[in-house]
């Protein structure tokens, strides 16, 4: 992988980066790539080759997990791909190998550029060309604007005045660090889970960090809005969620869930946990969720073939490692010896 603090190296192929259990798009017919690809993002986009140099082959690969997806895709020759709205996506385009020139609106004029340190970030508020040089190959995360709408909303406790519009290049060296390692925790986890993919809680998890991470890592027309200062909330907010925290033990809560439940931002929320317990509200859930991964491993058999991982992923525990480290702290012991009993 060529992209600073890219996590995801176990997934380099010789072409760039591989999705786990994607589908796949192989052809050298550019209309065949063309149409398959819109099937599987749902938005109508144009495509051209713009050199005859290297020959066209499409090699794409897709999974979506709720209104989250990745996309690895490369062409060989140099491309050409426009897009006109409504688009119902933003996108966060990584480039490996290569490099993307980016025209936004409609003076044919290159006003961006992507490359192994800069990713490009796209609502697709008004008119997108991509051209891209020979052999590049791109990942894309796609995630469905009223996820990210609905997140921006519970941030600023507030509704949308304009629509949200991202700055196009992402330093990945500086504002992209958290976007990046985000995307590798949905590379890894659509990796390890299978094609059944993550469990719902787990899923949830990857969903909010991605969001999050795209919101406060990048800068947008509400940046200024969500920093600002808000009120903290009233004490019995925190019992309150608190409790819906333990009285769910199965559900995938997030922070923009619970902050909803309040009627409360996230930010507010945040600074009441920290005041009130001295805590965030996601550490807090992270906790609970451990005391339940304990609980369960007294009560498994190993010689059934269970597995510490599958109870870690279960509860929404992507890395074993930290799982592990997190588990002996709080038990003073680890997961296998809780487990053997």
């Amino acid at each position: 992988m060529h992209a600073p603090s890219m996590p995801m190296d176990d997934k380099q192929t010789p072409e760039g980066v591989s999705v786990p259990h994607g589908r796949v798009i192989s052809t050298p017919d550019l209309s065949e790539a063309r149409v398959r690809t819109q099937e599987l993002l749902k938005n109508v986009h144009g495509m051209k080759v713009l050199e005859r140099g290297n020959p066209f082959q499409a090699r794409v690969e897709y999974r979506r997990l709720n209104g989250i997806g990745l996309m690895s895709s490369g062409y060989g020759a140099a491309v050409e791909i426009f897009c006109t709205p409504p688009i119902s996506i933003v996108t966060v385009n990584f480039v490996f190998g290569g490099t993307m020139l980016i025209d936004e609106g409609t003076t044919g004029e290159t006003t961006a550029v992507a490359d192994r340190s800069h990713a490009g970030v796209f609502c697709f508020r008004e008119n997108v060309a991509m051209r891209w040089s020979p052999g590049l190959r791109q990942l894309m995360l796609t995630v469905d604007k009223p996820l990210v709408d609905r997140c921006l909303r519970n941030l600023l406790n507030e509704p949308l005045h304009a629509p949200l519009r991202f700055e196009t290049v992402m330093d990945l060296n500086q504002s992209g660090q958290g976007i990046t390692a985000a995307t590798g925790t949905l590379l890894r986890a659509l990796d390890q889970c299978g094609k059944a993919g993550p469990p719902p809680v787990l899923a949830k998890e990857i969903e909010h960090n991605i969001l999050t991470s795209l919101l406060f890592g990048q800068r947008h027309n509400y940046t200024d809005r969500i920093f600002s200062a808000q009120p903290l909330p009233a004490p019995r907010v925190v019992r309150r969620v608190v409790e819906l925290i333990h009285s769910s033990p199965e559900a995938a809560f997030t922070v923009a869930d619970l902050a909803e439940f309040a009627g409360v931002s996230e930010r507010s929320l945040h600074s009441a946990f920290r005041r009130q317990l001295g805590t965030s509200p996601m550490s807090y859930v992270r906790r609970h969720r451990l005391e339940l991964a304990h609980e369960e491993l007294l009560r498994v058999d190993p010689s059934t073939g269970a597995k510490v991982t599958d109870v870690a992923l279960r509860h929404g525990f992507t890395h074993t490692g930290r799982f592990a480290a997190a588990y002996r702290e709080r038990f003073g012991e680890s997961p296998s010896a809780t487990m053997r009993r």
